[in-house]
Parts: C-alpha cells; structure tokens; sequence
C-alpha cells in the first residue's frame, strides 16, 4: 500500500472514530437528560408549579422582559419538565412564569387546549398584557397550536415554540393504549383536522427538534409546515430541555437583547 493510500486510510479511520465518540457522547447525553427529567418529577407534584432562584444580575438589559411565559408539559409529565430551562430565563431576566398542569391521560388534547385559553386569558388580565409567549414539549407543543388555531389564540399568544413536537404525529403512538396517544397517530382524524387549519397569522412559531428523537418516527414527523423549523443535531426528546442551544433560540424569539447579553458575558455554548 503507498504512502497516499495509507495516509488516507489513517484519516478515513480517525473520522470514523471521531464520529463514533460523538454519536456516543450523544446517546450518553441523551440517557442522562432523561434520567433527570425523571428524578425531577416529584418536585412538579405538590404544588403544580417550578419555583426558580431569583439572583442578583451584574448587568440590567434596558427592557426587561415583562410578556409572561406560560410552559405546557407533555404526556405523562408534569411542570418539572422545565426546571432547566426556566431557571436560565429566570437567570437572563424574564420574571413572569406560569406552568399548565395539565392530566394528560384523563383529557383530550381539545380539552386541555381549553384550559390552556383560560390560563392564558387570567394571565392577560393578571399582568395586563395584550399576549403572552407559549413553550411546549413534546404533546404539549400540540396543546399549544390547536389553542392558536382552533381556539382563538392567534394574537394572544405572541410566540409559540415547541420543542420535540410530533406536529404529523408518531407512528409508535399506534403501540399505546392512551386515547392522547392515539391521536398522535399519522393518520389521525384529529391530526388531520388541525394539519387543514390556516397557519397563524399574528403567532410567530418555531417548532424545534433534535435529530436524535427517538420517539419521533418517521424523523420528519416533528415538521410544522408552513412554519420556521429548526432542527438541533446530537439532541433527543429529553436533551432539549436542557441544552443551551435551545436556550439561546428561545432567548432569540423572546428577547433578542437578552441573547445578545448572554453571547457576550458567556463562552460559545455547546450542548
């Protein structure tokens, strides 16, 4: 073998071992993330809500951000869900929070939508705002759109992100006895319905994703068309509620001064 056949197969091997230690890292990440997503679940339990630590800021954005968030857990969970996450918007400056706690197995989505719109509506009148911003995971990603298009949320509602969203369903739904979960299927009456009604027209959204999801199946399940989608590499359904990557689009949508902040007083953010 000459040298220029042994030089190349030296670099094709060191790629594929690079390659591999990321996958690997990846997988670990992931396995990690969702075994904290599960340790923090009985703090979501007593009282419906995630308290965060309010600390001191070195430096005051000029506006602080005062649209209040409204978070909607997923199937099976609680508000725990975003513990990570609202702590880091809580550190960046945001203040004004508020957690569905949602029975997930004993509603329908339709129905819990419904009480989506009234949580909305008490947290207009509570800060007296004309719209709020919406984070949801996973179904409750779904909660959140069908309250912007079928329920008159469009407009009251200023941005909506989801986060590891089956918005064409999943066809692993079809291997779960939950009536929630079965309208996750990619054939669904229900998901039809919601895929036939017009795109949000005063709601900005953006629906992101990882590449590593394995509850989402096919891969492109997790698409909104029509809207901005982004999908995050290395991440999975569980690693996107904490990843900084997802922080800093968050930050983007909500609060792009705030980003900018954070760009500038932290290291380039990886994970």
């Amino acid at each position: 073998m000459g040298k220029g056949k042994r030089f190349l197969s030296y670099r094709n091997a060191r790629s594929g071992a690079r390659a591999a230690y990321r996958t690997g890292w990846a997988f670990a990440r992931e396995a990690a993330a969702s075994l904290l997503t599960y340790e923090l679940y009985p703090l979501g339990i007593p009282t419906g809500s995630m308290p965060v630590l309010t600390l001191p800021r070195l430096r005051q954005s000029a506006t602080r951000p005062h649209v209040p968030i409204l978070f909607i857990h997923g199937l099976l969970h609680n508000p725990s869900t975003f513990a990570w996450l609202k702590q880091r918007l809580a550190n960046a400056g945001f203040k004004n929070f508020s957690d569905m706690n949602l029975a997930t197995v004993t509603y329908s989505i339709p129905e819990l939508a419904q009480q989506t719109a009234q949580a909305v509506d008490a947290l207009l009148a509570k800060y007296d705002v004309p719209h709020v911003d919406i984070i949801g995971h996973s179904m409750g990603g779904l909660v959140g759109r069908y309250y912007v298009q079928k329920l008159g949320g469009d407009g009251k509602v200023r941005n909506l992100i989801t986060l590891g969203t089956p918005h064409q369903g999943t066809a692993l739904s079809r291997y779960f006895r939950f009536s929630n979960v079965k309208c996750l299927d990619p054939d669904s009456d229900f998901l039809s319905d919601l895929q036939s009604c017009p795109l949000p027209q005063h709601t900005r959204v953006v629906a992101v994703s990882g590449n590593m999801d394995i509850l989402m199946w096919p891969r492109d399940c997790v698409r909104w068309e029509g809207v901005r989608n982004i999908a995050l590499p290395g991440l999975g359904h569980a690693g996107l509620l904490f990843s900084r990557r997802v922080l800093q689009i968050v930050l983007a949508h909500l609060h792009p001064e705030l980003l900018n902040e954070a760009q500038a007083s932290t290291a380039p953010l990886a994970g």
